[in-house]
């Protein structure tokens, strides 16, 4: 069977991130732009692990056992690859994980996260003002010069619109289809899981791509998954924040292309 591209984007983001890199990356082949639950996925996020997240993977790769996915995910989008990767090794050949961390908040053992204390805060605000803490997540994403470049205006400005709207991921300006109840379980996903012990699971070609100034998912994190899955490649980009494909996306494109075309 040939190869199949499985794109999954971020937390409180939708498939709308990667339509730019989808011809580059996968060259003809098969792919799958998927939405998470809540994030305009067909499952729900109705449980705060990434249970909902693997349902809705599953959903996409059930009858590949051959090995061919490249999974390519970022932060949320990258747990949940790890997460299926495990789950189901037989459908997956490589994984390329963005902005990715096994653990979003601090652990006694792991200081590469955000503080509990800080996603407690967060929780709270996303069921009081959803729009509000969304839009300050967004700004976070970025690094000040970043956030004047044409990439992350856009991506700012799709997401700032009030909702929740169904529309085509081409529509300009279109807000997707959230559900902010369900983006709220899935930050307490977020704020739960913790999959450094399923790493050494990961017996697939494996490229982490970071920003050095990553100020959501500390670019210690990345160093930590490259060091932790076996013979993963790192490539860390030093001038990026969170979002390194949206803001460096032709340097992105060919990184990634040329740890496709070493599989």
């Amino acid at each position: 069977m040939a190869e199949t591209f499985l794109f999954i984007h971020g937390w409180a983001t939708d498939n709308w991130v990667w339509e730019g890199h989808l011809k580059p990356i996968a060259n003809g082949k098969r792919t799958i732009n998927m939405n998470l639950p809540g994030h305009g996925g067909k499952e729900k996020w109705t449980e705060p692990d990434l249970k909902p997240a693997v349902k809705e993977v599953s959903n996409h790769i059930s009858g590949i056992n051959d090995r061919s996915v490249i999974g390519i995910g970022w932060s949320l989008g990258a747990q949940a690859l790890i997460a299926s990767a495990t789950q189901f090794p037989d459908a997956f050949k490589a994984l390329v994980l963005v902005g990715a961390t096994p653990c979003f908040t601090q652990r006694h053992d792991f200081p590469h996260g955000q503080s509990k204390a800080l996603v407690k805060r967060m929780l709270l605000d996303m069921k009081s003002d959803p729009e509000t803490t969304l839009k300050r997540f967004y700004g976070l994403s970025f690094t000040d010069e970043e956030l004047k470049t044409p990439g992350a205006k856009q991506l700012v400005d799709r997401y700032k619109f009030p909702g929740p709207i169904v529309c085509s991921t081409d529509v300009p300006g279109c807000f997707p289809a959230f559900k902010y109840n369900e983006i709220t379980t899935a930050l307490g996903a977020l704020y739960n899981d913790d999959l450094r012990e399923l790493l050494s699971f990961i017996n697939i070609p494996a490229l982490i791509i970071h920003g050095e100034k990553d100020t959501v998912c500390p670019v210690e994190a990345g160093r930590y998954l490259a060091s932790h899955i076996k013979g993963a490649d790192l490539m860390v980009f030093e001038n990026a924040g969170h979002a390194p494909f949206i803001t460096e996306k032709d340097l992105f494109i060919k990184v990634v292309q040329d740890f496709i075309e070493k599989l």
